[in-house]
This record gives structure tokens, sequence and C-alpha cells, in this order.
């Protein structure tokens, strides 16, 4: 079998990546042959397919680095609204390669839809891997003002524009609106032949957006649990892993730790504070409630630091507000035995069983979230016993040939 996989980075940023790295190693050693298709960009990874790859819509891939001049700003909104370089090119590979199955992962703002639309034209299966609520959220996330906000799931997308909802600026939040109604319009999502969901409740969010639920199916993402050890020991602190981001709710593990002073417990952070106006506003709230002592920076950590850090913890805390869609925190933290204390939303109510394979609180009750935190406090053996959990679930439910198996059969329209 032979498949294109479709992203808009080719080099590791984020989960999306982190995925189609994985599941190329994967599908390479089960005889699949893939073959990448993205953006061009000097810190792509090496692939001789990169002559296929479309042209950047600007100098830079990440929006934070790119210079707003006008040129950049003509060629951002090419590749936002439709791509045709994408889709031109991908024709190309796909006449060129006769893939069986184009898998796409995300394509929204650079690449775009537009190659889906070239995929069908060439007559090839379309399947689309779904991480986020870009189909129906101008923002992908489902947030408006740091609370869960559905107005535009169904089309109407005035509060997005009130409320300048992409990067705060309306000519930017206009833009992706004119695009999702051209989307709709050209009825280009309807050439996905399958979608792919991570957890029923992202599937049951697209059925609700109008998606047919005869064209979505429920696959877990996978973690090759065999090649970590589980650690059922810990050094008595709280893991916070990943960036500092609103939606991350790292303010409100911050705020639990008021609760546990009288405790040995710290809370640890991987990162640092950087000078952005929500960082600084996190050390503040840290310094005025005299919790230097209890919240530990660690710095980015990679490999065997980072190995360490999770391992020796007595949990791993997702505080998150918005709808997570199966972050891979929740299921390393499972493959190294660990349980994961979340907030009761979305995904994470799902793949988190209560008192099983960790603790869910109300979602921005810092009170609430401390009281679970203090429940491994009170019981000490209670972090082994949803950890041992935890593992247990990682290899029956995520495990590689499992997820493996369901999405090829998928790409094969089976």
């Amino acid at each position: 079998m032979r498949i294109i996989i479709a992203n808009y980075r080719y080099f590791i940023a984020g989960g999306p990546e982190k995925y189609m790295f994985k599941f190329m190693d994967a599908a390479e050693k089960m005889g699949i042959e893939v073959i990448p298709f993205s953006v061009n960009n000097p810190r792509n990874e090496k692939t001789p397919y990169s002559q296929y790859f479309a042209k950047p819509r600007s100098n830079q891939l990440m929006y934070a680095d790119t210079k707003k001049s006008l040129g950049n700003l003509v060629g951002m909104v090419r590749a936002t609204v439709w791509n045709y370089d994408a889709e031109k090119r991908l024709r190309r590979l796909i006449r060129d390669t006769k893939p069986d199955a184009v898998y796409i992962l995300h394509e929204v703002n650079h690449l775009s839809p537009s190659i889906i639309r070239a995929a069908k034209k060439e007559g090839v299966r379309v399947v689309h891997r779904i991480s986020d609520f870009f189909m129906f959220c101008p923002k992908y996330d489902f947030l408006c003002a740091n609370e869960i906000c559905e107005a535009c799931l169904h089309g109407d997308y005035r509060k997005a524009i009130e409320h300048k909802c992409v990067k705060g600026s309306k000519a930017g939040t206009l833009l992706r609106v004119m695009a999702m109604k051209l989307y709709a319009a050209t009825k280009v999502f309807d050439d996905v032949d399958q979608y792919i969901c991570t957890c029923e409740f992202s599937k049951n969010k697209l059925i609700e957006g109008g998606i047919s639920k005869d064209k979505i199916t429920c696959v877990p993402t996978f973690i090759d649990a065999t090649s970590i050890t589980p650690c059922y020991e810990d050094d008595k602190y709280f893991l916070f892993l990943g960036r500092m981001a609103h939606q991350k709710g790292t303010i409100y593990a911050i705020e639990a730790m008021k609760y546990l002073r009288d405790t040995d417990y710290v809370l640890k952070i991987t990162g640092q504070i950087s000078d952005s106006e929500e960082d600084q506003k996190i050390w503040n709230y840290i310094k005025e409630n005299k919790l230097e002592e209890k919240i530990v920076f660690t710095g980015f950590k990679h490999g065997k630091e980072l190995r360490e850090l999770i391992s020796h913890s007595t949990c791993i805390v997702c505080p998150a507000i918005w709808y997570e869609n199966m972050p891979n925190t929740v299921i390393e933290a499972y493959a190294y035995g660990k349980p994961v204390v979340a907030s009761r939303i979305g995904s994470l109510a799902e793949i988190v069983e209560d008192n099983k394979t960790g603790l869910l609180f109300e979602m921005k009750n810092s009170k609430d979230f401390s009281d679970k935190l203090r429940k491994f406090i009170d019981e000490p053996t209670l972090s082994m016993t949803l950890g041992i959990n935890a593992r247990c679930k990682v290899e029956k439910d995520y495990a590689v040939e499992k997820h493996m198996n369901s999405v090829i059969r998928i790409l094969e329209g089976k």
C-alpha cells in the first residue's frame, strides 16, 4: 500500500507532527510506503519529496515570526483561503506516485482545503484526521474570552467577528470567516471520504456541526508503551507538562497550591517564565501569594531529563479550560504509570477515568483541584494504584498495532 500523508509542517512543532512521524515509522515497519506532502520550510526533515512541497505563504511558517509586509500578507491571504499552488503540486505528486489514499492531518491556513479537492480530482480516497475544531470555530478551540463558546458551531460567525477571535484582529477574523463560508459554499469537506476523530467527544461535536455520523470513525491516538518502563514511586511533586497557554489552565494549577502550603509537595512546571504579558501575570500572582517555594519552573526538558521528571512525579496535572482533543500528555503519563488529574471537560472527562486512572475536578475550581491533589498526600499508595490502572489502559487501548490496523482499514476503505 502507498499513501500520501499531508500536514502543513514537516518538522516537530506540536502534537500533529509528533503523531505524523510516529505514524510514518509504524507504517513503514508494516511495509506501507508513506509519502509526505507539506509546505517548504528550512526546518523540515529531509525528504526526496520536498520538490513537490507547496511554497510557504510567507517567509515564515509561524504566524508570530512572520513579518507583516504587504507581500507576505498577500501570500498569507492566498494560502489561507485557497492555496492553488498546494492544489497543483499535490495533483502532480499524486500523478507521479499513484497513492492508494491521501491522509490529511492539518491543512488550514497553509495548505488549505484545496488539497482535499486536489485528491478528489485525481480520484484518490481522502481521509482527514481531526485534531481540533477548525471546521466550526474560526479560532479552532471553541473559546471566547477564556470561556467555552459554541456560537459558531452552526455557521453564525457574528460573535467571532464582534470579539475579534482570530488573534485579536478583526481583519484576521473576517478573513477566516470568509474562508469558512467559501468552504461551506463549495462543499469541499464533502469530498472527504472518512473523518478520523481521536475521541467520542470530538466525534459528537462533528455530528452536531453537520457531518454525517457514517463518515466519522473514532480511533484514539497511540504510543509505544513497550519502550517505556513504568515507575510507580514518586518524589512528592505534581507535574504540569507543556506550554503555559491560557487554554491549558496553568494558573489553576498554581492557585491550587495555595491550599497545599501545609504539605511538602510542590508543583513542577516544564518551561520557564517568559516576558509575555500572560506569563508575567502568572509570575506576579506567584509572588503576591508567596508561592515561590511551592512552584518550581524546571526549564524546558527533553530526552532523559524529561523521562526522569515524569517517572518520579506523583501525578500529571491537566487543568485545561478548553475541549482538549485527547492530549498526548495524558497518554504519555499513562505509559509511565502515572495517574492524571484533569478538568472535567471535553475529551479529558472521557479518557481520564475518575478514581481509576486519575481524578477529575470541576474546571477552573482551584479548591476542588487542590482537594483532588491532597488525596495523593493523604493516601500514599493512591498514585501507585491509579498508575497501575493507567498503564494497563494504555497497553490495552492505545497500542501501536491497534491504532495502525484501524487507520489502515479506513485508508483502504474497508
